[in-house]
C-alpha cells in the first residue's frame, strides 16, 4: 500500500530525478578533477619535451597544450580515468593492493589506452602514412608505459585532496591524508600553480637561449675598429 501511495503521488519520480541529477553532479566533479590533474602532471613534462627536445617553438608547444586541455575537458580525461577505474576493478586492484602491482596496473593500462587512442587521433590529424602513424603509436605507447604509474598515483591523490574519495594507498602520507577538506584544497591549487609556474620557466628558459643565439656577433672588421679607436684614445691621453 505504501508503495501505491508514493507512486500515485509521485515522490518515486521525485527520488529517481534527484538520483540521476546526483549521479550526474558527481561525474562532473570526477571529469573536472581528473582531467585537471592529468593536465597538471603532464603538460610540464610534454612541454619540456616539446621545446627542449622537439625543437618547438614556445607559440607551437603552447597551442598543443591548449589543444590538449580542450580535448581533456572535452571528455577524453574522464574516459581515461573511467577506464583505469574499470581495468582496476577487473584485475581487483584496489588501494590496499601492493604498490608494485598498482604500478604495473597503471603502466599498462596506460600503454593500451595510448595504444588505441593514437592511430585514430593521427589519422584524424591527417597523417597517412603507415609508418608515420605506427612510430608515433609506438612513441605515446612508451611514454604512457613511462608515466602510466605516476599518472595514476596523481589521480589518486588529487581524488583526496578534492574530497571525491580518501586515497588509502600506502604510500600516501598520513600527514596529508589526515588534513581538514580546506587544507587538502589548498594543496591541490598549490600542486596545480607549481605545474603552471614550472611550464612558465621551461618557456622562459626557452625564450632566453632563442634571444641568445640570435644576438649579433661583432664583425672581425668592427672588432678591429673598436680596437684602434681605444688605442688612439690612450695615446692622446
Amino acid at each position: 500500500m505504501v508503495i501505491i501511495k508514493r507512486f500515485k503521488n509521485g515522490e518515486w519520480l521525485v527520488e529517481y530525478k534527484m538520483k540521476i541529477a546526483k549521479k550526474i553532479i558527481d561525474n562532473l566533479k570526477y571529469h573536472v578533477v581528473d582531467s585537471t590533474v592529468m593536465l597538471a602532471e603532464s603538460n610540464p613534462i610534454y612541454s619540456a619535451f616539446e621545446v627542449g627536445i622537439a625543437g618547438m617553438s614556445n607559440e607551437t608547444s603552447i597551442h598543443a597544450r591548449l589543444v590538449a586541455a580542450a580535448l581533456a575537458y572535452a571528455g577524453l580525461g574522464r574516459a581515461y580515468s573511467k577506464g583505469r577505474d574499470m581495468w582496476r576493478g577487473i584485475f581487483r586492484i584496489t588501494d590496499k593492493t601492493s604498490e608494485k602491482a598498482q604500478t604495473l596496473c597503471d603502466t599498462a593500462y596506460t600503454a593500451a589506452f595510448n595504444l588505441a587512442l593514437s592511430p585514430p587521433m593521427y589519422f584524424a590529424c591527417g597523417a597517412r602514412d603507415l609508418k608515420e602513424i605506427a612510430v608515433g603509436t609506438a612513441c605515446a605507447v612508451g611514454f604512457g608505459a613511462l608515466n602510466g604509474a605516476p599518472m595514476g598515483y596523481a589521480i589518486d591523490v588529487f581524488r583526496d585532496l578534492s574530497g571525491l574519495q580518501t586515497n588509502e594507498r600506502n604510500s600516501y602520507p598520513d600527514l596529508i591524508r589526515k588534513q581538514t577538506p580546506m587544507v587538502k584544497k589548498g594543496i591541490a591549487a598549490v600542486l596545480i600553480a607549481a605545474s603552471i609556474g614550472g611550464m612558465g620557466l621551461i618557456y622562459s628558459a626557452k625564450s632566453d637561449n632563442h634571444q641568445n643565439l640570435n644576438a649579433p656577433i661583432p664583425s672581425v672588421q668592427q672588432t678591429k675598429s673598436n680596437f684602434n679607436a681605444n688605442s688612439l684614445e690612450e695615446r692622446l691621453r
